[in-house]
C-alpha cells in the first residue's frame, strides 16, 4: 500500500545553515517525520526546538549518508561549503563528493525525489542579463563556482543515466533570518570607516529571500513536471548594490557610503591585498577581497519564467518585505551573526 502523503519521511542536509533550517522548519509545520543530517559538534538548538530527528555525520561520510537516506521519501540536499579561502580539494570533497554520496544513497534506497540547492554562481560572475536555465556553465577559476558546476553535472548525469528523480534549484545571493553568509559580510563592509563602492555600485543584481527559495523547493518536491529540471529562483525584481547597501545602512544605523573607487583600480589592488593577507597570516579577510569584488562589480540578473510557468511560483515576499524581516531578525540577536571564511 502506498504511503499516505502526510506520513512521508523527509531528509534535510545542511539543516544547521540558513536554507536547510528554513526547509526543516517548513516541513515540520506539515509533516511528522523530518530528519536532519548534522555534525555532532553543530549548533542544533533551533532544530531541537522544532522537533526534528537527528542523524549524525556529514555528507562526506558514506555510511552516515546511507543511514540517513534509508527510509526517506524526499531528500533536500542543502549542504555545501561556501568559502573564498578553502582549497579546491577541500571544497571538492564536500560539494562534489558529498553530492555524489547523496545521489548514490538516493538511488540505492529508491527515494521519490531529490531536490538539490545549487547556485547561480555556475553561470559565472561576469555579466548575465536575465539569464535563463539554458545559459551555459561559465568556469571562473573560483573553487565554489567549479565545485557547484561539477556537483550539478553529477546530478544531471544520474538523472539522465540512472533515472534519479532529481531537481536542481539555483538561487543567487540569499538573504533572510539566520543568514550567516551575505548579511554579516555586508555589515562588515559598513563597519569599515572608509568603505567605498566599487565602480559606483550601480550594476543590478538578483537576490532571493530565503522563504521564497524554500517555496520553490517545496514546489519542486511535489511537481511531476519538475523531475529532471533546473530552476532559477529570485525575488523577481532586481536592485543595484548601492541600493541594497544603502538600505541596510539606513535600517541598521550605519553611515551611508557615498564614495566610490574605479573598478579597474580595485581589480589591480585585490590580488595584491589578498597576497599580503596570506603572507602575514591574517585570519581576517583583506579590505578588498574576492567576495567584495564579486558582490560589488558583477552584473547578474536572472529569468524566473520557468519556475513561474511550470511550478506556479509567484514570489510571496517582495524584496522590501524580505529585507524588513531580515533586519528585524538581525536586530533581535544579542550578538551579531558571525560570517564565514
Amino acid at each position: 500500500m502506498a504511503k499516505a502523503k502526510k506520513d512521508r519521511v523527509f531528509l534535510v542536509t545542511g539543516a544547521t545553515g540558513m536554507v536547510g533550517g528554513h526547509v526543516a522548519e517548513t516541513l515540520r509545520a506539515q509533516y511528522a517525520t523530518v530528519r536532519c543530517l548534522v555534525r555532532k559538534n553543530s549548533d542544533t538548538a533551533f532544530l531541537e526546538s522544532i522537533g526534528v530527528e537527528f542523524c549524525y555525520g556529514d555528507v562526506t561520510d558514506t555510511a552516515a549518508v546511507d543511514a540517513a537516506v534509508k527510509g526517506a521519501d524526499v531528500v533536500f540536499h542543502c549542504a555545501a561549503m561556501v568559502s573564498d579561502w578553502a582549497s579546491r580539494e577541500e571544497m571538492e570533497r564536500v560539494n562534489v563528493g558529498g553530492t555524489q554520496n547523496i545521489i548514490d544513497a538516493c538511488l540505492k534506497h529508491g527515494v521519490q525525489r531529490m531536490v538539490m540547492v545549487s547556485s547561480l554562481a555556475v553561470l559565472g560572475m561576469g555579466k548575465q542579463i536575465n539569464a535563463n536555465e539554458t545559459a551555459p556553465y561559465v568556469y571562473t577559476g573560483d573553487n565554489y563556482n567549479y565545485t557547484k558546476i561539477e556537483s550539478e553535472k553529477r546530478v544531471l548525469a544520474a538523472i539522465r543515466e540512472k533515472k534519479l528523480p532529481g531537481v536542481i534549484v539555483r538561487p543567487p545571493y540569499i538573504y533572510g533570518p539566520r543568514d550567516r553568509q551575505l548579511l554579516p559580510r555586508v555589515v562588515q563592509f559598513l563597519k569599515e570607516k572608509n568603505f567605498k563602492f566599487i565602480g559606483g555600485g550601480a550594476n543590478p543584481i538578483s537576490l532571493v529571500y530565503v522563504k521564497n527559495l524554500v517555496d520553490v523547493m517545496m514546489r519542486a518536491a511535489e511537481s511531476e513536471k519538475a523531475v529532471g529540471q533546473v530552476y532559477h529562483v529570485t525575488d523577481g525584481t532586481d536592485i543595484s548594490r548601492k541600493e541594497f547597501i544603502t538600505e541596510l545602512a539606513q535600517k541598521l544605523g550605519y553611515e551611508v557610503p557615498t564614495q566610490s573607487v574605479p573598478e579597474g583600480v580595485a581589480k589591480m589592488l585585490c590580488p595584491v591585498l589578498e597576497w599580503v593577507n596570506k603572507v602575514t597570516g591574517s585570519k581576517e579577510p583583506p579590505l578588498l577581497n574576492k567576495f567584495k569584488m564579486k558582490f560589488m562589480v558583477t552584473y547578474l540578473t536572472f529569468d524566473i519564467s520557468k519556475a513561474k510557468n511550470e511550478l506556479g511560483y509567484n514570489p510571496a515576499y517582495t524584496y522590501k518585505q524580505g529585507l524588513e524581516e531580515t533586519v528585524a531578525w538581525f536586530k533581535s540577536q544579542k550578538e551579531e551573526p558571525a560570517g564565514v571564511s
